[in-house]
């Protein structure tokens, strides 16, 4: 009975305690009650007023470390595409080029396109060449206003005629639907070798001549022992591609 009303009994004497006596003595207890007895409920009344705080600030240093993180990638991804714009490894002949970037795929993967995020908007036409960095990549085949499609060299409707950049023998660049890029329709007897590096033909009417395309892997006889069809080994490997290069010149014909 006596332990149910002590609490409250101390609560009253302290109450009346701090309305005796002048105004400063009164501070003074008050400041000796809060350092002793009321000291575990003014701290932890502190301590939650400071976990509350640092909680606001955590989050606000959050905020912060995410916006950052977002403009330092803007910047890579900025300073990667200015660093692809000069990264074409051989002389492409024309005055103006669309750099783009792969967003995305259309079709299986040895028959597949490749989507990019330019089209006629930034002066995308149907037919126009694309590059990479290496070599050749394709043609443009659909062309919308903020996109377009590329017809790649993997894809067997790619058909472009290719030429040995030493010996000028002739053949047609295509790739089978396993993947295999081969040069085919090389007249028997012709002079060309393991290791010689093929480029665009001066036959084209895609590209101009002397683009790079691969190198020779192998060369094999066809069945009737009238031509030779040589594999290839491209400088390019499209489907590592992250960015490409859409050619553009007025005075191209389709």
């Amino acid at each position: 009975m006596i332990k149910r009303y002590l609490v409250p009994l101390i609560l009253f004497l302290l109450s009346l305690l701090m309305l005796i006596g002048s105004q400063e003595s009164r501070m003074m207890r008050a400041s000796i009650l809060g350092r002793t007895i009321f000291y575990p409920f003014v701290h932890s009344v502190s301590s939650v007023h400071s976990n509350s705080q640092l909680r606001d600030e955590v989050k606000d240093l959050k905020a912060q470390l995410a916006n950052q993180t977002l403009k330092t990638l803007a910047l890579q991804n900025e300073l990667k595409l200015f660093s692809t714009s000069l990264a074409v490894a051989f002389d492409t002949g024309l005055e103006d080029f669309e750099v783009a970037e792969v967003i995305g795929y259309a079709g299986p993967f040895h028959q597949r396109n490749l989507i990019v995020d330019k089209g006629t908007f930034h002066g995308v036409s149907l037919e126009s060449p694309v590059v990479s960095s290496s070599g050749i990549v394709g043609k443009v085949i659909n062309a919308a206003d903020t996109y377009c499609v590329v017809l790649p060299f993997t894809n067997p409707q790619f058909q472009m005629p290719v030429m040995d950049s030493h010996t000028i023998v002739q053949g047609i660049l295509q790739s089978d639907l396993r993947g295999t890029l081969s040069m085919n329709m090389i007249k028997l007897g012709s002079e060309i070798s393991v290791g010689d590096t093929i480029v665009t033909s001066n036959l084209s009417r895609l590209f101009p001549k002397g683009y790079p395309v691969g190198r020779v892997k192998r060369l094999k006889e066809s069945t009737d022992n009238l031509f030779i069809t040589a594999e290839i080994s491209p400088f390019t490997l499209v489907e590592n591609l992250e960015h490409v290069f859409i050619l553009k010149d007025e005075k191209r014909k389709p």
